[in-house]
């Protein structure tokens, strides 16, 4: 009896414990998606218009330079994306279409349309280190795609100082990431993601570099994207050159099927 009633007293004392832990885990979580709010703005803009060039390099050389002019928009809740290749001409018309968790390619060969399954949205896009889910994943913002903790407010990078945060994906089935779980580093002088890993398989198996931040329609936009493979000697390099917010270019007519038969 006498060893339950101490039992039961050594519970009871660790019960402030628990709920400290507890807090602690809800403020984390809390802090974590408010700093993930602040620098989704640059990718969750209305209307979004952009043309830049992909070069993919192999041990160090460059191998594909590719131009690629892009739509994007959020309507009523949903992700819209079209990425369109313009150059080289071998490619001329390949084209991705992305609606919310939806996927279709063009490809410029046969001009037929597939749609991907949820296996093959995380193959390479184009020979790129970029998979198919990696070109329409930005739009929804990693605050609502991802379960998010805060797991460090001193890491650096680059020599500036940064919040280090890990993300789980929060959806199941056919909508949930490619990824086991993501860890982005942003800067915490202005919000800026300048890294982010990406895992499978326990591994760290690509991370993509986010620099050249410049001010557009009061949005700081990184007109530079390194892809990084750590797992083969490649890496991709996408560079803005044009770039609209709140495009009369980008049109609700430009998200379909139709249209992407349209493409030349």
């Amino acid at each position: 009896m006498k060893k339950r009633i101490y039992g039961l007293i050594k519970l009871i004392a660790m019960v402030p414990f628990f709920i400290a832990v507890v807090s602690n885990l809800a403020f984390a979580e809390s802090k974590a998606i408010s700093i993930l709010e602040r620098a989704d703005k640059a990718f969750t803009s209305a209307k979004i218009y952009s043309v830049a060039t992909m070069t993919i390099y192999k041990s160090g050389k460059p191998r594909t330079v590719v131009e690629i002019e892009s739509y994007s928009m959020s309507s009523r809740d949903k992700y819209y994306s079209l990425t369109i290749y313009r150059k080289p001409a071998r490619l001329k018309g390949t084209a991705y279409l992305v609606i919310d968790n939806d996927l279709w390619v063009r490809f410029s060969s046969t001009g037929r349309i597939r749609k991907l399954s949820s296996s093959a949205r995380e193959n390479s896009a184009g020979g790129s280190d970029f998979s198919y889910n990696d070109m329409g994943e930005s739009g929804k913002g990693m605050a609502e795609k991802y379960n998010s903790r805060l797991l460090s407010d001193r890491a650096v990078i680059d020599r500036r100082k940064c919040y280090e945060i890990e993300l789980t994906p929060k959806e199941s089935g056919k909508d949930k990431s490619s990824y086991e779980k993501v860890v982005v580093f942003i800067d915490r002088e202005n919000y800026h993601y300048l890294k982010i890993d990406y895992y499978k398989s326990g591994a760290n198996i690509k991370s993509l570099y986010l620099s050249d931040y410049r001010t557009v329609g009061g949005v700081d936009y990184p007109f530079k994207l390194t892809m990084e493979s750590h797992t083969e000697p490649t890496k991709t390099e996408i560079i803005t050159t044009e770039i609209e917010l709140d495009s009369p270019k980008v049109k609700k007519s430009l998200f379909t099927t139709s249209y992407l038969k349209r493409i030349r």
